[in-house]
């Protein structure tokens, strides 16, 4: 029994970030209204929280935001 909840448990976890991941990609590609990977300032305006960390966010300061910056931000 116990090691069915683990498994579980595990499954759960993996599901999660999973799903985690294809939300973080969709909400990105929505965003990115020129569809070249990378979200500009315009088009973090769109988002009020993501437009006022922008400059956080983007920590390789080349002005844009990439989905892996994104990503960090939403964790």
């Amino acid at each position: 029994m116990k090691q069915l909840t683990v498994l579980c448990v595990c499954i759960s976890t993996l599901l999660s970030s999973a799903a985690f991941a294809m939300d973080a990609k969709i909400t990105f590609s929505e965003l990115d209204k020129d569809g070249n990977g990378s979200l500009s300032s315009a088009e973090a305006s769109e988002d009020a929280l993501l437009h006022g960390s922008f400059e956080q966010i983007d920590k390789d300061q080349d002005g844009q935001i990439s989905l892996a910056e994104f990503k960090l931000f939403l964790q």
